[in-house]
């Protein structure tokens, strides 16, 4: 890996496209959580007042009187958030971050495996670098045509979310 370089303006724009994308995804999975909290919020109110009688179903650890059925719902909503975050790979922090300092590098490496994400609109590539390390680049605007594990590779790449700026084959 070389010294970092600043990014052109160019590449900024590119940045700035792929931290939207990202942005979408985060707003997609907040109202995924948001869906899911208020189908799990109805569903148990409506099963315990409509099968218990009132005093029984306030009792119950189920009812919306109970600070701990609260409690365990939003840590599960927002436990859920982040492993769809997680799972899908949402480089959003590191692009804000890239943004902040501008700030590239370049590398010439062999490519050890590359694959698809998010519905085929992100392009994973894994690098092996010289002192025998992987490390995972990401394509963000869709599926990289051409490109295959084995072939040499020179990638710029942002510094802090490792989205690739461009790429071309060696």
């Amino acid at each position: 890996m070389s010294d970092y370089t600043f990014i052109t303006t160019e590449e900024n724009f590119l940045l700035q496209q792929a931290l939207k994308k990202n942005k979408q995804q985060l707003t997609k999975f907040a109202m995924i959580g948001f869906g899911l909290l208020l189908i799990a919020a109805i569903i148990p109110q409506l099963y315990l007042y409509t099968h218990n009688n009132l005093g029984d179903a306030d009792e119950s650890l189920f009812s919306y009187k109970n600070i701990w059925f609260w409690v365990w719902l939003i840590c599960f909503v927002i436990a859920l958030v982040f492993a769809l975050i997680k799972v899908t790979d949402i480089r959003y922090w590191a692009l804000k971050k890239d943004l902040v300092a501008l700030q590239k590098g370049t590398l010439h490496a062999p490519m050890e495996a590359v694959y698809l994400e998010n519905n085929d609109s992100q392009t994973n590539i894994m690098i092996l670098l010289e002192n025998k390390k992987k490390k995972l680049f990401y394509w963000m605007r869709g599926a990289l045509e051409g490109y295959r594990a084995g072939q040499e590779v020179e990638i710029t790449y942002a510094r802090y979310s490792r989205v690739i700026i461009s790429i071309s084959k060696k």
